[in-house]
């Protein structure tokens, strides 16, 4: 009887450790990425804007958060590493002045108002265009410094510095960066007036 009841025991025991080594073998590699909120928290912290969506998804084995961002003059689409946090693709679109202007169809009677509804819409597109130049004069007239610009590629990507270039391309300035990590061949491209990342280029190291 006593060792019925010994073997009974023994099983339920067996069974329970089971059950919590199947738990914390299927979450414990859940619990190794971000959540939302953290990806959210990070991809705020780098680019001003709305996160319009955050999804995450598998490419080549690999989590990854797709993200898309509506800036007030920029978008930006970008893959973060769920892991991690690295940026691991990042594109950026510039919104362009949009002509909101309408076309009317005029007749005898309202061909006036018509006239004066055109002369004020030119009136504010010259307004706008005047605004825009000088905003756009305000903020570019002053070029980060190139400590500024190798600090904003060391704080994203951790390493050594390979290579580093100032270049003007139709009038836009770009510090043109080469970082070394422990890992990956880092190229970025990062605006020279207002620090923003433009472009992500990045290569594995082959093993030595």
């Amino acid at each position: 009887m006593k060792n019925k009841r010994f073997i009974i025991i023994l099983t339920v025991i067996i069974v329970i450790g089971g059950v919590v080594a199947i738990y914390n073998f299927s979450s414990n590699p859940a619990s190794a990425y971000l959540s939302e909120e953290e990806a959210k928290e990070k991809v705020s912290n780098q680019f001003s804007g709305e996160i319009m969506e955050l999804e995450l998804d598998e490419e080549n084995n690999r989590k990854v958060y797709e993200v898309e961002i509506k800036g007030t003059d920029r978008d930006y689409e970008l893959k973060i590493d769920a892991e991690t946090g690295e940026i691991l693709l990042l594109n950026e679109k510039t919104d362009t002045l949009k002509d909101n202007s309408t076309t009317k169809e005029k007749t005898p009677d309202d061909h006036d108002n018509t006239a004066q509804e055109n002369e004020n819409e030119t009136d504010i597109k010259d307004e706008q265009n005047e605004e825009t130049k000088q905003q756009s004069n305000n903020s570019n007239n002053t070029l980060i410094s190139a400590e500024e610009a190798r600090a904003i590629a060391t704080d994203q990507y951790p390493g050594t510095i390979t290579d580093f270039e100032q270049d003007e391309d139709d009038g836009t300035y770009l510090y043109e960066i080469e970082v070394r990590t422990d890992t990956h061949e880092v190229d970025l491209e990062i605006d020279g007036y207002t620090g923003s990342i433009i472009s992500i280029s990045k290569d594995d190291l082959d093993d030595e």
